[in-house]
């Protein structure tokens, strides 16, 4: 739980579905905005987890009996990739470049939403499809490939909660009191150290 709850919220907080939450709660009904960023993620940690336990239950349902957790390794190898990369890519500014795309998703929406189910469907989408294949939603697989898929599930969901409230509410001035770098550096070695806990874990069984 503790390790879902602290991965999706280092991994969300400045990347594009966050500013995109951000753009939108400026311009519309923030309990809207919130209902459909929430929504989207937690369909899409459903899937993740959901993928995740395909590959564990494809690692313990091969033809050929085997005494290696490859579902461990893998989910091991995704994290420990994820960690050096958000490490090495901390001196970079990556919170513009977000923003940025951010804005352009959101562009040409309108600055007003008549229909608030319009509103919550529409940011639901935009999110669902900029979260698709992004670093968050590869490490839910991982966990969920390697631990408890109801606590996977229940610590992702709560990071989401956290980050999209945080988006949602006060999104527009967290970037003036956290450190896009220290955020950075803490999430790789979150990554790192869990991927390690994987191992150990892969090892002992």
């Amino acid at each position: 739980f503790l390790q879902g709850l602290l991965l999706i919220l280092f991994s969300e907080i400045g990347d594009k579905t966050f500013f995109i939450a951000v753009l939108l709660a400026l311009q519309q009904d923030k309990k809207a905005v919130f209902a459909g960023t929430y929504g989207a993620l937690a369909a899409m940690t459903v899937i993740s987890v959901t993928l995740g336990q395909f590959l564990h239950q494809l690692d313990e349902n091969l033809p050929f009996e085997t005494s290696v957790p490859w579902d461990d390794f893998l989910a091991a190898g995704l994290l420990l990739f994820f960690g050096v990369q958000t490490i090495r890519s901390a001196e970079e500014s990556k919170a513009e470049e977000e923003e940025e795309d951010a804005k352009e998703a959101v562009e040409g929406l309108g600055s007003t939403f008549n229909d608030e189910m319009a509103l919550i469907a529409t940011t639901a989408a935009l999110v669902f499809g900029a979260e698709w294949g992004d670093k968050s939603f590869f490490a839910t697989i991982a966990l969920a490939a390697a631990a408890d898929p109801g606590q996977v599930v229940g610590g992702a969901l709560a990071g989401h909660f956290i980050a999209t409230a945080g988006a949602v509410t006060i999104g527009d001035v967290i970037g003036d009191y956290i450190s896009e770098r220290v955020v950075a550096y803490a999430g790789g070695s979150l990554f790192i150290l869990f991927a390690v806990g994987t191992l150990v874990d892969a090892f002992n069984k």
